[in-house]
């Protein structure tokens, strides 16, 4: 079938009488316009974004088989450091230890991120303020 037309077969029902027994079935043949032509550009402007795609995948590849390689032996060590804290957490004094390290370390992290929150706001807000402003630039229209 072709993306214009498309062929439909219906069958005549076998009539058992003497005159038509040596007769076989002959199909009727319609075809229909299934797209207009403007449709038919459309569709070819679409296959091309396509090819496109297709070729930056290409090229683009062998670097995400790289990044792969690269990841499988991190992922296996977090598996491994996972499943060997699962276990560890079952004893009680790893438990408590864990506890207070947890402590340490959110006590030690807290100055860095209450600096990031000062270095980082002032540029989110600039941007949600932009981006509020231009909704209402493009809501409002031309004049």
């Amino acid at each position: 079938m072709t993306a214009l037309r498309k062929i439909l077969i219906e069958e005549e029902p076998v009539v058992t009488t003497k005159a038509m027994v040596a007769r076989a079935p002959t199909p009727k043949l319609y075809v229909v316009a299934t797209k207009a032509p403007i449709e038919a550009t459309e569709v070819t402007l679409e296959a091309a974004g396509g090819a496109l795609k297709n070729i930056l995948l290409f090229f683009a590849a062998p670097f995400i088989g790289l990044a792969y390689i690269v990841a499988f032996p991190l992922v296996g060590v977090a598996v491994l450091a996972l499943v060997a804290a699962r276990a560890a957490a079952k004893i009680e004094a790893v438990r408590t230890v864990g506890l207070a390290l947890k402590h340490v370390v959110m006590a030690v992290a807290a100055p860095f991120i209450g600096l990031a929150y000062i270095v980082f706001f002032p540029v989110i807000g600039l941007a949600v303020l932009a981006w509020l402003g231009g909704r209402a630039v493009l809501a409002a229209g031309p004049r």
